[in-house]
């Protein structure tokens, strides 16, 4: 059975994308990926192309970068500390964050057949990262 979650965070006032990125970075957030890190390249419009290499990060901020001047959907890869236990994250051009938990999903077992996603273990890593912040959170799974 596949599972489909996601958690959408929007910020009451407009947040330089690289800015949102930084802060999950400074909260523990990393864009380890087993090793390497995964990104959707510049020039990626709705194709999803993931890329998944080893780079050094200073690389992966110009790759960032360019996509935020060039006013594409910025999308990475994130774990948290040393857990491996992430997803992948898309910030818009408006600054809305959609976190998909789908790497080493955190789940609740409610009972033997159903699992559902942990939200809380989420919250807990993504609401103090915004604090004052936060206009919204919203989370929809479809098992």
């Amino acid at each position: 059975m596949s599972i489909s979650s996601s958690i959408e965070i929007a910020l009451s006032k407009p947040v330089a994308r690289m800015i949102i990125l930084q802060k999950l970075e400074e909260f523990g957030w990393s864009y380890s990926d087993h090793g390497k890190v995964t990104f959707l390249p510049v020039g990626d419009v709705d194709d999803f192309d993931w890329q998944h290499e080893c780079i050094p990060l200073e690389e992966l901020y110009k790759i960032l970068a360019e996509k935020d001047n060039q006013k594409e959907l910025i999308g990475v890869v994130m774990t948290w500390r040393d857990t491996n236990i992430g997803g992948t994250f898309l910030v818009r051009e408006n600054g809305t964050i959609l976190m998909s938990p789908d790497i080493n999903r955190r789940i609740v077992n409610i009972e033997s057949y159903n699992k559902i996603t942990d939200i809380n273990w989420y919250m807990t890593k993504l609401v103090p990262v915004f604090g004052p912040l936060l206009e919204s959170i919203s989370y929809e799974e479809h098992v």
